[in-house]
């Protein structure tokens, strides 16, 4: 299993997995960066119970990590899909996952 550099707005974790489930709500994919060293870093996607998504699409946190898309797509883990939700005060972007990239860093619970 390959480790994770990720910069957050308040820290760079050099040891990161990714935790990667699936919202009940809506079936999308579910995913949570967590840190070898310190625990929890972010959980990166939302909920917005969109029946519409496709397999390993989901909304990414832009509100709580405005860094997750760059991120995403710097590491290939995931590709905008140009389509957008709005919830509250913010517009949440879909991504489409790549989840054989994903694997190489899933585990290390």
């Amino acid at each position: 299993m390959a480790l994770l550099e990720v910069k957050t707005s308040y820290a760079t974790y050099t040891d990161c997995t990714l935790r990667v489930g699936q919202y009940q709500m809506d079936g999308s994919i579910a995913v949570e960066i967590f840190s070898r060293r310190e625990g929890p870093v972010a959980r990166i996607t939302v909920c917005l119970c969109d029946s519409a998504l496709a397999e390993n699409e989901a909304y990414v946190d832009t509100n709580n990590c405005p860094w997750v898309v760059d991120f995403l797509e710097a590491k290939g883990l995931a590709k905008s899909t140009g389509r957008t939700r709005r919830s509250g005060y913010c517009i949440y972007p879909s991504m489409k996952f790549n989840r054989e990239k994903m694997a190489e860093f899933e585990g290390g619970y």
